[in-house]
């Protein structure tokens, strides 16, 4: 199996501490991999250092290959800018409250034109919340392309982010999901849930890395855990 994202090696240290050494893995075309460990361990900064992203302060020696792009620690400029927006990566956070009238079509078209350089307008926006996310039972949408994300529940904004990251990078090779269901209601827990579950479906080629609490993906093909040892295979058969 062809390998999509390859980590030797690997340690991080930040501001002389040294978080983790010695990390080593491979994610093959298909495979949906769930990270888990302690909290604190550092899974979310491992996810962060693929990406290349909040490096002040932070040192980081090791490979972290990613097919079509080689080891990303040497990549810089329009490289490195280039090779995030190939990713479909969901972040931990969403903090949309001080956006005041940025509105779900800004947030949804900026993702698309990062991804492929194309603005989306109103329409397209909204056609892209239809194919994704079920109607309420009274038809209605849960938000629209003129909705201000700053008005919405944790739940919605959770919603927005990964709908906004998967609607536009749907054929990414990799994906990499930091929690996507934390503190979240059953309704979008579930729609989250499916809207994952769907993308890999449809491009069964994409490789998945996720940390998440919650054992409901029954897309998940395997477990590695992050130990202050470095990574370890999950022997026991991936539960949801």
């Amino acid at each position: 199996m062809d390998s999509v994202l390859s980590i030797k090696d690997l340690s991080i240290q930040i501001k002389n501490r040294n978080l983790m050494h010695g990390i080593s893995f491979d994610i093959g075309e298909g495979e949906a991999v769930l990270l888990s460990g302690a909290n604190g361990i550092g899974k979310s900064t491992l996810l962060k250092s693929i990406l290349c992203l909040e490096s002040e302060g932070k040192k980081i020696s090791g490979d972290i290959n990613v097919r079509g792009f080689g080891n990303i620690l040497s990549l810089s400029g329009e490289d490195i800018q280039r090779f995030r927006s190939s990713i479909a990566y969901v972040q931990q956070r969403d903090d949309y409250s001080e956006m005041g009238n940025i509105q779900v079509r800004d947030i949804i078209s900026e993702s698309g034109e990062a991804g492929s350089r194309k603005t989306l307008s109103y329409s397209e926006v909204n056609d892209l919340i239809d194919e994704w996310i079920p109607r309420r039972d009274d038809n209605s949408r849960i938000f629209d392309a003129k909705s201000k994300p700053a008005k919405f529940s944790g739940g919605e904004q959770r919603l927005l982010s990964v709908l906004s990251v998967i609607a536009t990078r749907s054929q990414a090779e990799l994906m990499i999901v930091d929690e996507p269901l934390n503190n979240l209601d059953f309704v979008n827990a579930r729609n989250i849930s499916n809207l994952i579950n769907r993308v890999i479906r449809e491009n069964p080629k994409m490789a998945l890395l996720m940390i998440s609490h919650c054992r409901i993906f029954p897309f998940v093909t395997r477990e590695i855990k992050l130990t202050s040892e470095g990574i370890q295979d999950v022997s026991e058969h991936y539960e949801c």
